[in-house]
């Protein structure tokens, strides 16, 4: 988990130390501009039909069984299918750039950089899903600790050619150019460093079975990854088509303060479902179900004492990181955190569970859920309370899907949560209450940037090892499993398990 966690972070802490310099160089309308194409590259990338997001789970199934031959057939047929869509998605570009620029409120001084910038999506994309094929394939093989390298150099290479290179004026081609190269350093390092777990023979592309299998599968991730989109990356396209573009920029802000928080204990996701792969593959649905008990018992207390204390923190962080003038973005910071926290919690171990036994459509369908619930309240929380209102819905939308994905697992899982910690309450309020006055004494300080940034970090680190001291004797008892399932279930589940 801790080398998955320093693959993780390095791109997010690299865009955290990277934004206020691209602010101050590019002005806060190029970096709105900038943003939302990287709006764009996201949505495309989640809209893959599902496949980036499989590959991990079925490089992990075949990795268990010692099938290098199958590996390689999905290396080389999701290579071919990246390449595909990035030609695609440069066509249409092509077409739509000047109805796209002004549909979205560029200004008309920057609508060439942002036409320019569209010419190279389909690259950017094609890239972007290959350094996903690459990443997988070694998280699927455990491989935490070469990721990690590869990862950890590409973004040092990244950094270093944003600073030596982009300067005051109309940079913006060179910052995609910039970010093509990042993207090919994970592919081709990946590849090479995982390239024993591949072999390559005749047929070099899935066979029927094989293909049958993997689209059901990623039909289902599709769907999911469609709500990622709903819920997340439409918020900008929304507040793009009714506000000026520099809104956007607000908004990405705050979006990528919540989000870099929240996937830090999304870093135990690629072991996690890595290691309940395997134990699927060789126990069978017991195994796994055993496994999940074990791993939710502990994750559910701390994930919602981390929850807590960050966004307690990230309002005021971000004006830290940013200056008081976007004290907009961090109350959107703050809004979404205090909703992904609570999804992570209750639907992170149930995510890997599904996943690894190949029941994807539980996740679909609370993700669904949750979209439905986040469009109906857009439009009149927006109404209600402008850019807040988005997020606002948004969070609602999470909190309603994240309870539903609880009831439907409980028909493999068995009963519920154990209950918290008897001081989880009273532990959790102390770590959060300095944390947060903690940030209140560095923002009077009126020093901003990214090392105001880490001193700020220092009181929440500080909260957040408290509380797991004080929790720790607790959490480290035996997990008491709520639960299982019947044979029947088991067999039914097993029969339709690819």
């Amino acid at each position: 988990m801790g080398f998955s966690a320093l693959a993780q972070a390095a791109p997010l802490l690299t865009n955290l130390a990277l934004t206020p310099y691209l602010i101050s160089r590019l002005g806060l309308d190029r970096f709105g501009v900038w943003s939302l194409i990287l709006v764009f590259l996201a949505t495309l990338t989640v809209l893959d039909g599902g496949v980036g997001a499989s590959l991990a789970r079925f490089h992990a199934y075949h990795g268990a069984h010692g099938d290098r031959d199958g590996t390689g057939r999905l290396v080389i047929g999701s290579l071919g299918l990246f390449v595909a869509l990035g030609a695609l998605v440069s066509g249409l570009c092509l077409l739509l750039a000047p109805v796209l620029t002004s549909a979205v409120g560029v200004p008309p001084r920057l609508r060439q950089e942002a036409e320019q910038l569209l010419m190279a999506l389909g690259p950017l994309l094609t890239v972007a899903l290959a350094a996903n094929s690459a990443v997988a394939l070694l998280q699927a093989n455990g491989r935490f600790r070469a990721l990690a390298g590869v990862s950890g150099a590409s973004c040092l290479a990244y950094g270093v050619a944003v600073i030596a290179l982009i300067g005051h004026g109309s940079d913006l081609p060179l910052l995609a150019v910039l970010a093509i190269g990042r993207y090919l350093l994970v592919t081709v390092g990946g590849l090479c460093v995982g390239a024993r777990h591949i072999r390559l023979r005749r047929p070099l592309l899935p066979g029927r079975v094989e293909r049958r299998d993997f689209v059901r599968y990623a039909t289902r991730m599709q769907l999911s990854g469609f709500t990622v989109f709903l819920n997340g990356e439409i918020d900008a396209l929304v507040i793009a088509a009714l506000l000026p573009v520099r809104y956007v920029g607000i908004y990405a802000a705050g979006y990528q303060a919540a989000a870099a928080l929240r996937s830090l204990p999304l870093y135990a996701f690629p072991p996690m479902l890595t290691r309940m792969t395997h134990v699927y593959a060789v126990h069978g649905l017991a195994g796994a179900v055993r496994e999940f008990h074990v791993l939710q018992s502990r994750w559910l207390p701390t994930v919602l004492t981390y929850g807590v204390v960050t966004t307690a923190s990230v309002g005021l962080a971000v004006q830290v990181w940013l200056g008081p003038g976007l004290a907009l973005s961090g109350a959107v910071a703050a809004v979404l955190l205090a909703g992904y926290s609570v999804q992570v919690a209750f639907t992170g171990v149930r995510t890997c569970f599904v996943r690894a036994i190949g029941r994807p459509g539980y996740e679909t369908r609370y993700s669904w859920c949750a979209t439905v619930v986040n469009l109906a309240l857009t439009v009149p929380l927006t109404l209600l309370f402008g850019v807040v209102g988005v997020v606002l819905a948004t969070t609602v939308g999470l909190l309603a899907g994240s309870w539903y994905f609880v009831v439907l697992c409980r028909r493999l899982t068995g009963p519920g949560e154990r209950r918290l910690p008897r001081h989880w309450l009273s532990v959790t309020v102390l770590a959060a209450v300095p944390a947060g006055l903690g940030n209140l004494l560095v923002l009077r300080l009126e020093w901003h940037g990214v090392l105001p940034l880490l001193l700020a970090g220092l009181p929440v680190l500080a909260g957040l090892a408290g509380a797991s001291a004080l929790l720790l004797r607790e959490l480290a008892g035996p997990a008491r499993p709520g639960g299982g399932v019947s044979v029947k279930d088991e067999v039914s589940l097993e029969e339709g398990s690819p």
